[in-house]
């Protein structure tokens, strides 16, 4: 099925549209999930989630890019709420964000992952993605570079400037104290 169609069929609520999407693109991004976590259970809990916010999200979704990557977006923020979850308080004392937050005593990481949510979303969108690619999903520069088709300086240099808005908000907010 051609994707103008699929969509236009998905927004009038289709139950063969949704089959067919489904369908159509459960299995490949179930591995695209399985490569980032690694654990099949939660990723495909992952996926159901992530079909589910697509569903949720549909009316605002315009066709400027394809499904498949309007839905690789959806399953990275997926994937990284996974990691902020299971993982705050490990990633807080091993990256540069334990840095950033100025934290000496981490005891209630759900707690501090919460934190950290709600500072990412106050930061310029493109700065919160950045330091999710950098810092969650754990990507390289060089590869953050070539996903973004930008420049490495360019992206080290928005890096030097969503961290520093990230510890601007950080201590604004008083989250770190």
């Amino acid at each position: 099925m051609e994707e103008k169609i699929l969509l236009t069929k998905l927004k009038q609520g289709d139950p063969r549209a949704v089959s067919y999407w489904f369908k159509t693109y459960k299995n490949r991004l179930l591995m695209v999930v399985i490569g980032k976590i690694s654990n099949e259970q939660d990723s495909e809990e992952i996926v159901q989630q992530t079909f589910l916010n697509c569903l949720r999200h549909l009316p605002l979704f315009r066709g400027k890019s394809s499904i498949w990557t309007w839905m690789n977006s959806i399953a990275r923020h997926e994937v990284a709420d996974y990691f902020r979850k299971k993982y705050a308080k490990k990633a807080l004392r091993t990256t540069h964000l334990s840095d950033l937050l100025m934290i000496d005593d981490v005891d209630d990481s759900e707690e501090i992952s919460q934190k950290v949510r709600v500072v990412l979303k106050k930061m310029k969108s493109q700065y919160g993605e950045l330091l999710m690619l950098k810092y969650v999903d754990g990507k390289k520069v060089t590869d953050i570079a070539k996903e973004m088709k930008k420049s490495i300086k360019s992206v080290e240099s928005d890096l030097f400037r969503a961290r520093k808005e990230f510890r601007s908000l950080w201590a604004f907010s008083g989250v770190g104290k």
